[in-house]
């Protein structure tokens, strides 16, 4: 089922300081997610990645790594517009290149600006950076903002995002591996405690609990540090993973299996 703009949007909150690795390479996992050449710009792969992982129909000639194509096939299916809404993806003329180089997800309106979450950028809203970050940008009387793709979204989700665990009409929760990596990679390091998209991390703590590998200590603190990736480890090992398959981290299909059992649904 398609994603509404807000549970896209949520998604995309969770990508926000996602790297390159290496750092300068272009080198990113939404490459493999969209089904695009990795190494190379990636603003729009950003985007076809984030709208394949949620299930949203792409529009016809969207699923384009180069700009000016993913605004052409907007437009041509009549789904470019002038005025943002939530959920759009934004484009940005450069007269030094003298076409459309770049595009990003727009989180919300704000009177002439728009915030957004951008692929390939960096802390200046470069178009060549190294990561996911958002930014504030003009759009009323910008001449650079050359109009709004409207993706095929689902009926009634719009607005900005706060990038917690979601849930379908059921009310089951949704669980980002994305959510989930970044949690994994920025606790681990960071002081004891530290916590990071804990409304993913307590799902997964909750799961962890349940099959024994976690201590109640530990199932409810929303932070995914050393103690719980070892527990996840364990987990990994339990379904037969091995090597880096089974390093803590979560995986979408580790995910997907803890999710059937223990009451939510997993999601890249």
């Amino acid at each position: 089922m398609a994603a509404t703009a807000r549970q896209l949007l949520a998604w995309a909150a969770d990508q926000v300081q996602t790297m390159e690795r290496p750092k300068g390479s272009n080198k990113n996992k939404y490459a493999r997610i969209a089904g695009h050449a990795n190494g190379q710009p990636w603003c729009a792969t950003f985007i076809v990645a984030g709208l394949k992982a949620n299930d949203v129909p792409l529009v016809e000639g969207t699923n384009s790594a180069f700009t000016p194509t993913m605004q052409g096939a907007f437009k041509r299916a009549g789904r470019l517009h002038d005025r943002p809404r939530p959920g759009d993806a934004g484009f940005v003329f450069y007269p030094d290149l003298g076409r459309i180089g770049h595009v990003f997800f727009v989180e919300r309106v704000d009177g002439d600006f728009v915030r957004t979450i951008e692929g390939n950028t960096n802390l200046d809203g470069s178009r060549t950076g190294i990561g996911v970050f958002r930014h504030r940008r003009r759009w009323r009387g910008a001449s650079a903002i050359r109009g709004f793709g409207r993706p095929r979204y689902a009926a009634g989700g719009g607005g900005s995002s706060g990038g917690g665990s979601g849930g379908g009409a059921s009310g089951v929760p949704v669980v980002r591996v994305s959510a989930l990596e970044f949690a994994a990679t920025h606790n681990a390091p960071g002081p004891e405690g530290a916590t990071s998209r804990p409304k993913h991390v307590r799902v997964v703590e909750a799961g962890l609990l349940a099959e024994g590998l976690l201590s109640a200590r530990y199932a409810k603190d929303g932070s995914f540090g050393t103690t719980t990736i070892v527990a996840y480890g364990q987990w990994q090992r339990r379904l037969g993973f091995t090597g880096d398959d089974a390093n803590g981290i979560p995986g979408i299909d580790s995910l997907r299996e803890l999710g059937r059992r223990h009451g939510f649904k997993a999601r890249p």
